[in-house]
């Protein structure tokens, strides 16, 4: 376990550092002040796994929304509409040396919950570690409890996906949404079918076709929706063109 933990760090730090660029309308900085709101972002596994056919689990895409993260957001500021705190170092989880990493007894037991399992991808060692370093210590919670927070503030999701295991059909919507898997749709008819509390990220291939990737839901942290930012765009935005929102396995 010691050394699967410890590959996952180094991945996911190599990861990070080939991404530490930022895009045009972000602002990322380290122990940032309190932040306003919670982004829950869940990912369409069937675009990612067209992203990243590699990834363990993309043989058999699920066809559902899977937990991304949680993720600490401050409010837009002009053209600045993706502002966050990212690697803070004041959390309570952190000690002297390890730089806020999680360790192999904290990992093993964050494998070991089970529900929290069944709403993310399929060796989810290396997201954990990312997601943690990079978001959670910047949440004010511990480990423990920011991961928790993945099960706990799950049900601000209001689109599932079929394969999901709290899937429920009879939801007006969530119908609709059913009715766009396998087709494409202009990209206003696809945010019709959400709340007012969710932004979008999409993902374009080599010949411009575009796919719905991730639904960023913005709550407060009892997991009720906040509504008062208007402008997030974490990513590829999602022109007003049609967008694809592909099957998967169920």
């Amino acid at each position: 376990m010691r050394l699967l933990t410890a590959i996952s760090l180094l991945l996911t730090t190599a990861w990070a550092s080939s991404v530490m660029a930022l895009d045009a309308n972000e602002e990322a900085y380290v122990d940032a002040p309190p932040t306003r709101f919670l982004v829950y972002s869940v990912t369409w596994q069937p675009t990612f796994c067209k992203m990243r056919p590699a990834t363990a689990g993309c043989d058999q895409p699920p066809e559902r929304f899977m937990t991304h993260g949680i993720w600490p957001y401050s409010e837009s500021i002009g053209d600045r509409t993706n502002r966050h705190p990212q690697f803070c170092t004041t959390s309570t989880a952190c000690k002297e040396g390890d730089a806020c990493a999680m360790g192999d007894g904290d990992m093993k037991s964050v494998l070991s919950n089970e529900r929290l399992r069944m709403y993310v991808t399929r060796d989810p060692e290396g997201m954990f570690a990312h997601e943690w370093k990079k978001h959670g210590t910047c949440s004010g919670k511990t480990i423990q409890s920011y991961f928790q927070d993945f099960i706990e503030l799950r049900k601000v999701v209001s689109i599932r996906g079929k394969g999901d295991p709290d899937y429920q059909e009879n939801q007006e919507n969530q119908k609709a949404f059913d009715e766009m898997v396998g087709h494409a749709k202009d990209f206003s008819a696809v945010r019709k079918v959400f709340p007012a509390n969710t932004a979008f990220r999409c993902y374009r291939d080599a010949n411009g076709k575009q796919y719905l990737h991730e639904v960023f839901y913005l709550v407060d942290s009892q997991g009720q929706p906040y509504e008062q930012e208007e402008n997030l765009q974490i990513g590829v935005q999602c022109a007003e063109q049609e967008t694809w929102i592909p099957r998967g396995k169920l």
